[in-house]
């Protein structure tokens, strides 16, 4: 699992008020918006870091969640296309612990991500009134939306879509590698772990070679793990994974089967166990890629994945769609 995660790392109580500014971004394209930068101020006097793609007149509002060691930067080609394709605003916050803010690689806890994520998200539907609002998780960040939206008090959202959700718990996990992790975090929080050499065992997020140099390259892009860091996504990856109820908003998975960060095996065990609570039936809808990375949305097959966003934040038929039980057999069906 940690050698996995690390793969990441191998490219290389009121409601939050939210405030903006021009930003020069020289990732962007020229003919490409590029966002502005926030400030998420939180009840308590701090705040987060993000950014925001702005639609002049919105026809509807996207909130991106990042996944681990990332940040909001994650969101660009997906904003991007929805901001041009559907007149989108689609906003981004750096999570605790990362991106540009106070102790980046420090793990926070899952609470204090949790009540983040939701003063944002309740901040959103306040400040754009009538419009559909979509929260969009990847990996850490879609275990994160599911746990919020299922969980008390639950999400405010319109809409969940959950991008290579994280769903690794430790009951996927082989007694050593569980044995391990917590032996490790009982005598060396601290230590570091990096993604060298992981590449060379094909683990790797994304088949893009521009994606991964951009990636090595980002000074925000976290590059050293914590062994606390990967026991506290451990724990939100096992929670996630095994609740039971669902979230009550409509609910999008995508997945990609050459996903090698979260592989198969996991996301069996999760789907399993959501077919047996019998919970998920007619409540979410599934897209599964053969050829899909851990990096939907940043890999050389992207394309499809943006159309399929696209159409089902309209609630057109995805001609990939399948319902849970058919997933399961999907993804299943990958395990040697």
């Amino acid at each position: 699992m940690a050698l996995a995660l690390l793969g990441l790392t191998a490219c290389a109580p009121s409601p939050a008020q939210v405030t903006a500014q021009p930003l020069r971004d020289h990732a962007s394209s020229s003919s490409a918006t590029a966002p502005l930068p926030l400030r998420f101020e939180l009840a308590n006097g701090e705040n987060l870091a993000g950014r925001v793609w702005q639609h002049a007149q919105p026809r509807h509002i996207v909130l991106g969640v990042h996944g681990f060691n990332d940040y909001s930067k994650a969101f660009e080609s997906l904003a991007q296309h929805l901001r041009a394709e559907l007149g989108a605003t689609v906003y981004a916050y750096d999570q605790r612990g990362f991106g540009a803010n106070p102790e980046p690689g420090i793990w926070p806890g899952t609470d204090p991500l949790l009540a983040d994520l939701r003063r944002i998200s309740a901040q959103l539907r306040l400040q754009h009134p009538g419009l559909p609002l979509t929260v969009v998780g990847e990996s850490m960040g879609a275990a994160l939306v599911w746990v919020a939206a299922s969980e008390a008090p639950g999400l405010v959202a319109d809409q969940v879509v959950l991008k290579a959700p994280a769903v690794w718990g430790a009951n996927s996990m082989p007694w050593f590698q569980r044995w391990g992790l917590q032996f490790m975090n009982a005598v060396a929080p601290d230590m570091t772990f990096t993604g060298r050499g992981v590449q060379s065992l094909g683990i790797t997020p994304t088949n893009d070679p521009e994606v991964s140099r951009d990636l090595s390259r980002d000074p925000l892009f976290i590059k050293a793990t914590r062994v606390s860091s990967l026991a506290g996504v451990t724990s939100l990856m096992g929670r996630a994974q095994s609740l039971s109820d669902v979230p009550p908003q409509r609910s999008l998975v995508l997945y990609g089967l050459r996903d090698r960060i979260i592989p198969p095996a996991p996301v069996c065990d999760w789907l399993t166990h959501l077919n047996a609570s019998g919970s998920a039936r007619n409540t979410l809808d599934f897209a599964i890629y053969p050829e899909g990375w851990h990096l939907l949305t940043r890999q050389l097959q992207t394309h499809q994945v943006l159309l399929d966003l696209e159409q089902w934040l309209v609630q057109h038929p995805l001609a990939t769609q399948t319902n849970v039980q058919q997933a399961q057999v999907s993804v299943c069906a990958k395990l040697p």
